[in-house]
């Protein structure tokens, strides 16, 4: 009997499975996929159907917390399932300490320069020991001692004659700022050293005598 298009057949799905899959409908084909989930694994299969998972409900009871120390467990073992042979471990740790030593030295190296020229913009008249400073200061013997320390004991022997050069370029100082830079001056008993006045100081004298007269 033809099917009435204005009441269509209700499809129950007990009827529906039991229709070979090559002889069904349009109408069954949708039917089917819209109730896929009410299949079992064995008609999913025979109409070539893929059924969803359904989710699952948590079950607390099954749930065990991860913890740090198992954590830190699984990497221990791992790291053991990927232990470095002995032999390259030893050229590791070598190569490693070299590269660690030459990197502190340059660091060490650097401040030292530092240190050493700070000194001799303070102090440029130690400016021909800064080599023999820097030498020194990476001796491991003098390593830890401060760049005036090793300044002063490099140039120990020359303290003196710099001591001496300092007070000599004082007196030159002043002797440029006092008297027009004249370099006439009184003797130490307060008269007046007529050997070392200029022609123009004898002349003011000479002037300053007739004027008396």
């Amino acid at each position: 009997m033809p099917e009435n298009n204005n009441n269509p057949v209700e499809l129950k799905l007990e009827e529906v499975v039991e229709v070979a899959p090559e002889e069904l409908s349009d109408d069954q084909k949708s039917f089917l996929e819209e109730n896929k989930g009410d299949l079992t694994d064995e008609q999913a299969i025979r109409f070539g159907l893929e059924k969803e998972e359904e989710e699952k409900p948590i079950n607390i009871d099954e749930v065990t917390p991860e913890t740090r120390i198992e954590i830190a467990k699984k990497k221990e073992a791992a790291n053991e399932e990927d232990e470095i042979d002995p032999d390259d471990e030893v050229t590791i740790n070598k190569v490693v300490d070299r590269r660690v030593g030459q990197l502190a030295d340059d660091l060490k190296t650097t401040k030292d320069q530092m240190e050493v020229d700070t000194f001799i913009r303070d102090n440029p008249e130690y400016t021909k020991y800064r080599g023999v400073a820097l030498k020194y200061m990476k001796n491991s013997s003098y390593s830890n001692i401060p760049a005036h320390n090793i300044m002063a004991m490099v140039a120990s022997k020359d303290l003196q004659k710099l001591g001496a050069q300092k007070e000599r370029e004082a007196i030159d100082r002043a002797k440029n700022t006092s008297g027009g830079g004249s370099s006439f001056r009184k003797p130490s008993g307060g008269g007046i050293d007529w050997s070392k006045a200029t022609s123009e100081e004898v002349a003011t004298k000479k002037a300053e005598i007739l004027n008396r007269r």
